[in-house]
Parts: structure tokens; C-alpha cells; sequence
């Protein structure tokens, strides 16, 4: 990744942005939809999909070094919550990536290794923003939503027993890993395959 001087957005600056963003929504779509035909790939959605949406970020801050980046990424990849009527949860992960941000544009977004900290903390901050309205309503969320999210009272009464405090943690602790994993690996494939080609 080259080190470039963090500077104001400009317009084909958000054109980028947008055209990964539109991948990563895509990815999620995809790897999330699949993982949620499953009762495991439901209660862990996301630290599954931040592994994978790793390879857009990160390809994404290697191309546009600039404030406001990961932010406008993590709020677009945040919104498809409202979906879910998820307000609370959204807005929570929106002030996750915010924190992520000025993470990233204290250090002007130059280290690789604070690149990949700040897509952790930002996945991280969003996995627990997003799902703390689901365990702070002792599953009330769930019952609320059961039409939308397409619930048999079968399948609700077994992921009213999951919805715990140790599942939270448990998976906001394995988003941690997922997303890291993630993040690590796409620098890794970034700098083998487009640094050398010179396309970076």
C-alpha cells in the first residue's frame, strides 16, 4: 500500500467508495443470506460476513487514503439493519464507525497495521452496537420481528434460548477474530498480487 496524504474527499473519490461499497453490500447479501439458512449462520451473521467484506475495505483504504472512508463504508454497510426495523442497532454501529474513523485519520490513514486495527474496531463496535438492542430486550426484539424476519414459533423458541448474554460476547469476541483474519489475509492477497503488479 502506498503512503498517500490524507486529504478532503472528491467526487470520484465517492464514486470509489461507492462501487466498493456496492460489492461489500453484495458480498453480505450473499455470504449472509447463505449463512442464514442455518440456525448457527443466523445467531453468528456477523463475524461470518466480516470476514469476507474484509476484502472490500481493505482494497478500498489502499486506493482512497482519505477521511471519512471507513466511515462512509461502515454506515452504508450498516443501513441494510433498517431492514430489520433495527434503528437502535444501526444508529449504534454508525457511532462504532465513527470511532474507527478517527482512529484511522489520526494516523492519516498511512499504517497497514492501523488499517487493519481500525477494520476490526469498526466491525467490532458494530457487531456489539448492532445486536445489544436483541439481548437488552430479553428477546422482546425477536418477538417483535418474528413477521419480518420470517420466523416459524419452532425456530423462534430456539433462538429465544441462544439469545444470552455469553452468546453476545461470545460472538462480539469472535467478530474480533473473523474481522482480523479477514483484514490481515485481503492485505496479504493486496500486496502479492496488486502491489507487484503494480496497480497500488
Amino acid at each position: 500500500m502506498n503512503t498517500i496524504k490524507t486529504e478532503k474527499l472528491a467526487a470520484r473519490d465517492f464514486i470509489t467508495i461507492g462501487i466498493f461499497a456496492a460489492i461489500s453490500l453484495v458480498i453480505f447479501l450473499v455470504i449472509g443470506g447463505a449463512a442464514g439458512m442455518t440456525l448457527v449462520g443466523t445467531v453468528a451473521n456477523i463475524p461470518i460476513t466480516v470476514f469476507f467484506t474484509s476484502i472490500a475495505y481493505m482494497l478500498l483504504v489502499s486506493k482512497v487514503r482519505k477521511r471519512g472512508t471507513f466511515l462512509i463504508m461502515g454506515t452504508i454497510g450498516a443501513l441494510p439493519g433498517l431492514m430489520a426495523a433495527n434503528v437502535i442497532g444501526v444508529i449504534a454501529s454508525i457511532v462504532g464507525w465513527i470511532i474507527a474513523e478517527i482512529v484511522a485519520s489520526a494516523n492519516h490513514y498511512k499504517s497497514k497495521k492501523v488499517l487493519i486495527f481500525t477494520y476490526v474496531l469498526g466491525c467490532t463496535l458494530h457487531s456489539a452496537g448492532y445486536t445489544l438492542p436483541m439481548y437488552l430486550s430479553n428477546a422482546q426484539y425477536l418477538i417483535d420481528r418474528q413477521e419480518i424476519l420470517h420466523l416459524t414459533d419452532e425456530a423462534l423458541a430456539v433462538y429465544l434460548k441462544m439469545f444470552t448474554w455469553p452468546m453476545f460476547f461470545g460472538m462480539v469476541a469472535l467478530t474480533v477474530v473473523t474481522s482480523f483474519l479477514g483484514a490481515f489475509i485481503s492485505t496479504r492477497i493486496l500486496k502479492k498480487h496488486f502491489e507487484k503488479a503494480g496497480l497500488l
